[in-house]
């Protein structure tokens, strides 16, 4: 029976080897093709709780459950943003970076070649595949990474501080694009504008805890709930 949950996490706790505790109990629920902020000042533990979710992450530290909507009833994969698309970048053209998904899983060329034009058309760099990420931007080296992830039709995107080093230039290309494509979506974040203009609902978390959930409207102005989680600009 299909549901309308896309994720459902109860009591998520999680340790690193080092003996420090980066989740402590945390429990929420995403539905389907909602876009969700997780919002906290450094080492709150963001970036640690959407590797878990995406599967990155060892769950030997980790106790909880995390249960994600069953492929069949998705009809989709899990894809994931770094926050430095360095990181990412594992070709040396677009269209081989962007199609190595597909290529892996042995679908023909000619298709996988048709598919990278429409992701790449989907983050405004069409007639980008011959070039070198090395000569692109940094903005152009996150969309496209953002095209690697997109060429799989993904049913949950998660991305780690997507704004991060982005002009606001590049900061309103992304964000329009986010705004436009389907999946359900869990990002980190300190660029409240885009939080305003692309979440349904922000989380702010805080050593680890879920402290509040909301809207951005609510969240996004309460000055003292900033201030008392690190947040005030």
């Amino acid at each position: 029976m299909k549901t309308d949950i896309e994720i459902n996490v109860s009591e998520l706790s999680y340790t690193y080897p080092t003996g420090v505790k980066a989740l402590d109990h945390i429990s929420l629920q995403v539905t389907r093709g909602e876009k969700v902020a997780i919002i906290g000042p450094n080492g709150a533990g963001k970036s640690t709780l959407l590797l878990l979710l995406a599967g990155l992450l060892q769950s030997s530290g980790s106790s909880g459950s995390i249960r994600r909507a069953a492929p069949e009833e998705r009809g989709g994969e899990i894809a994931f943003l770094f926050q430095n698309p360095d990181d990412q970048i594992i070709a040396t053209t677009v269209e081989d970076d962007v199609g190595f998904p597909l290529l892996k899983k042995g679908i023909d060329p000619e298709r996988v070649q048709r598919l990278v034009g429409e992701a790449l058309r989907q983050v405004h760099l069409e007639g980008y595949e011959c070039r070198s990420p090395l000569a692109m931007s940094f903005g152009e080296k996150k969309r496209m990474c953002l095209a690697g992830c997109l060429i799989g039709e993904p049913s949950v995107l998660f991305l780690d501080e997507p704004a991060l080093g982005l002009d606001p230039r590049e900061t309103g290309q992304l964000n329009k694009i986010l705004k436009e494509i389907p999946p359900t979506m869990l990002f980190s974040s300190m660029d409240f504008q885009m939080i305003s203009g692309l979440a349904d609902r922000v989380i702010i978390l805080n050593r680890g805890k879920v402290v509040v959930v909301g809207s951005p409207a609510d969240i996004l102005s309460d000055r003292k709930l900033l201030e008392t989680n690190g947040l005030a600009i």
